[in-house]
């Protein structure tokens, strides 16, 4: 019997035709000797098969685990490294619990803050987090033992917004990362933070989605213009306020609204005087809503001087909601990017004095992208 293989060997009894790569060879071989040949190639074989079984087995293992650990540095000048993915995130700021959700780790978020939960809710956004994610109370201080007990591989948090808590955090054993896009004195700085959290998530590729989401909003909505505009962060009881200086990402968000922050001979976040406010005589007040619209309004009319105002005897204030409005606009994440088109449309007198969370939904069509 003859017989074409494409194999190294095969068995028959008595005389044996074995065709090798197309090469016909007459074999004679008695039993023993076959058998003895076939067991050895079975053994070079089998080894083979377990050396390429081996290969292959650690390649897949290097793929999926090349990433971590991963050292990143913070915005404190921390070098953190994860020696593994992150699975339980805690974040304790809007800005960041934003981010995070963008780059598709909301289901990893074990605990938020309040304000990051509510901010959530006003997007109808809060499926993006587990059912039983722990949301901290609002507290000037943080949970601690509730952060611990929630075994986090990590706890994200605004370095401006920390403070001298951050001790107490590591003292407790927990790894923190912070961020610092309160402090952004623009949108490269908050894309920057964007991209270093995703570096820390291994979520490079996201990051740069939503760094690309973000710019292509910021060129449709953004406009030229020259509208002195005030914005009133905070009035006190004594009719001193807070407001945004030039490096600050509200003075960006003005400025790209087709307006000019009346204060941007200041920095940062300073306590101005009612005085300050005659000088600057915006043509366009924006204030924060203070508890309510009406308390709001009577700390207004009754500043010292505003009747010396243009914005507010030309009928120019308008008061933004504490809820969604303020998110957009005082929150540096990527949903601040709808503050443009609100601050523009308010410069362009197509904005209701009161801009609320309703009006805000129904015009700017604000979501949140997940990628």
């Amino acid at each position: 019997m003859t017989r074409r293989v494409w194999c190294f060997a095969n068995k028959f009894v008595g005389t044996k035709k074995v065709y090798m790569y197309g090469l016909s060879i007459h074999v004679a071989m008695n039993r023993t000797i076959l058998l003895a040949a076939v067991v050895a190639i079975i053994v070079v074989i089998g080894v083979v098969a377990v050396l390429v079984y081996r290969n292959e087995t650690v390649v897949q293992k290097s793929t999926g685990s090349t990433y971590y650990p991963v050292t990143v540095r913070d915005a404190s000048g921390r070098n953190v490294t994860l020696y593994t993915s992150p699975s339980r995130i805690v974040s304790l700021a809007p800005s960041d619990t934003q981010v995070l959700v963008s780059l598709g780790l909301g289901k990893e978020l074990v605990g938020v803050d309040y304000y990051s939960y509510l901010l959530l809710k006003y997007l109808n956004a809060t499926s993006d987090l587990p059912q039983n994610v722990t949301v901290f109370s609002p507290s000037i201080s943080p949970n601690i033992s509730g952060i611990v007990a929630l075994r986090p591989s990590v706890v994200v948090d605004e370095l401006g917004l920390i403070g001298d808590y951050s001790t107490q955090l590591s003292e407790a054993g927990l790894t923190t990362f912070y961020t610092n896009a309160d402090y952004a004195g623009n949108y490269t700085a908050i894309e920057k933070s964007i991209t270093t959290l995703g570096k820390l998530f291994d979520r490079n590729t996201q990051a740069v989605e939503l760094v690309n989401w973000m710019n292509t909003r910021i060129h449709s909505y953004e406009s030229q213009g020259d509208t002195g505009v005030a914005y009133l962060l905070w009035v006190n009881p004594d009719h001193t306020f807070y407001t945004a200086g030039s490096n600050t990402f509200i003075n960006t968000i003005l400025n790209l609204s087709g307006g000019v922050n009346v204060f941007s001979n200041t920095t940062g976040y300073p306590v101005l005087s009612p005085e300050s406010l005659i000088v600057g005589n915006p043509q366009i007040i924006i204030a924060q809503e203070l508890t309510n619209l009406s308390y709001t309004l009577y700390m207004i009319n009754t500043m010292p001087g505003i009747a010396n105002v243009s914005a507010y005897t030309n009928h120019r204030v308008y008061v933004m909601s504490q809820n969604l409005p303020t998110f957009l606009l005082d929150e540096p994440g990527p949903l601040s990017v709808y503050a443009i088109q609100m601050i523009n449309l308010a410069i362009k007198g197509d904005a209701p004095s009161y801009i609320s969370s309703a009006w805000v939904e129904s015009e700017l069509n604000v979501t949140l992208p997940v990628f």
